[in-house]
């Protein structure tokens, strides 16, 4: 480390020899006002030089103390000599370090000898610190001109210290999602650029539809070619919810965090029918002659009159109901009560043959698509007695 001396004087004036020299003899005595760091002692002395005076007061000079006169000055009457005693000082500026002798007592007067005693500038010990003998160590961080970007404003601040001084100087505290740089503790240097970003993080939930799937099945029930939708489809809902960053208010990125289901699609169900109705009888031909196809006419007729209204069996008729049935027999045959597709169902309310059994269907016909509306219904009540309408899809 360099090693200067600061003399607490101007050089010129304090250097400026006394030049009162007197004509001496042996027993002549000179008053003297010997000042050592400030503390005067009046002595009378007959020595002959300021050296001599300082040797008998057993005052000892270092390599940086200083003494107004010199030491080679001779000694006058009413002389005031003054002994500045040096001090090390070791001094860090913006982050370079050297040491100094200074005889000044203060921070502040050995600062205004080295010309670094600027009021903006940043001091590890007071400005009125005294120094002593042993010395003193002092930080000091002058000053910078610096820019502050911050919002997409720039601001000039003059300051001594860090980064994060300035931030404070602008009254702006970071949370740990803030973007500084430089880095909040890094000195500041001449002309630096320091850029703040305000970053804010925020979650969104966006709700959105989730389409519904379709399906078919068969049913034997309904005639082929025709088709119903059973179950309708729902909509379902779903929420997600996004992760989104924004820099000084404006949005930068938006990730997909999670995603949650509300509400479950409901699955549209058409039933489509399978069932072909038998094909017609062909009908009878007769070679014989006119009164024999009249005869067979009539035969026919007969016959054909038999099988859609079978004749009454004489068992009491029960028709409650009869329009829950009616509606029922809307859905399962079409209201054709005489139907035989041939797939084991039979009549209006297409009971199977065991089911119609188990009430005495046979009370009224053998199959159920022979009896009558009225009879098929009466059949109908018995069996909603014993299960309800629990045999019917349709009700």
């Amino acid at each position: 480390m360099a090693k200067l001396l600061v003399p607490a004087i101007a050089a010129g004036s304090a250097l400026a020899l006394v030049a009162t020299v007197g004509v001496a003899t042996a027993l002549q005595t000179n008053d003297v006002a010997l000042t050592v760091d400030g503390a005067t002692t009046n002595i009378a002395v007959r020595e002959k030089t300021v050296g001599g005076v300082l040797d008998l007061e057993g005052i000892e000079l270092s390599e940086h103390d200083v003494v107004l006169p010199g030491i080679e000055t001779r000694i006058s009457d009413d002389m005031e000599i003054t002994v500045l005693v040096a001090r090390p000082l070791d001094l860090t500026v913006d982050g370079s370090t050297r040491e100094v002798w200074t005889t000044a007592k203060t921070v502040e007067e050995a600062l205004g000898y080295l010309d670094l005693d600027a009021a903006d500038s940043k001091l590890s010990a007071s400005r009125s610190a005294a120094i002593g003998r042993d010395g003193l160590s002092i930080d000091i961080i002058t000053a910078k001109d610096v820019t502050l970007i911050a919002g997409g404003e720039e601001t000039a601040i003059r300051l001594a210290g860090t980064v994060g001084d300035v931030l404070d100087e602008a009254d702006i505290t970071p949370d740990s999602d803030d973007i500084v740089t430089p880095d909040a503790g890094e000195l500041l240097v001449q002309g630096m650029e320091i850029t703040y970003v305000d970053v804010e993080v925020k979650s969104k939930d966006v709700d959105k539809e989730i389409a519904f799937k379709t399906s078919s099945v068969n049913s034997s029930r309904m005639d082929k070619g025709k088709s119903e939708v059973t179950t309708k489809g729902v909509v379902g809902l779903k929420r997600e919810t996004y992760t989104e960053t924004f820099h000084d208010g404006e949005l930068q990125t938006s990730e997909l965090a999670s995603e949650t289901v509300v509400k479950e699609p409901v699955t549209q169900v058409t039933t489509v029918g399978t069932r072909v109705a038998p094909k017609p009888a062909p009908k009878a031909t007769s070679n014989s002659g006119s009164s024999s196809s009249s005869s067979s006419s009539s035969s026919s007729s007969s016959s054909s009159s038999s099988a859609s209204t079978p004749p009454s069996s004489g068992k009491a008729l029960d028709l409650s109901r009869a329009a829950m049935w009616d509606r029922i027999a809307r859905c399962e045959s079409t209201n054709r009560w005489n139907i035989n597709t041939g797939n084991g169902y039979y009549g209006g309310l297409q009971f199977n043959l065991a089911t119609w059994r188990s009430v005495n269907g046979q009370d009224f016909a053998a199959y159920p698509h022979q009896a009558t509306r009225e009879e098929q219904i009466t059949v109908a009540n018995r069996l909603y007695a014993k299960r309800g309408t629990q045999p019917w899809s349709c009700a």
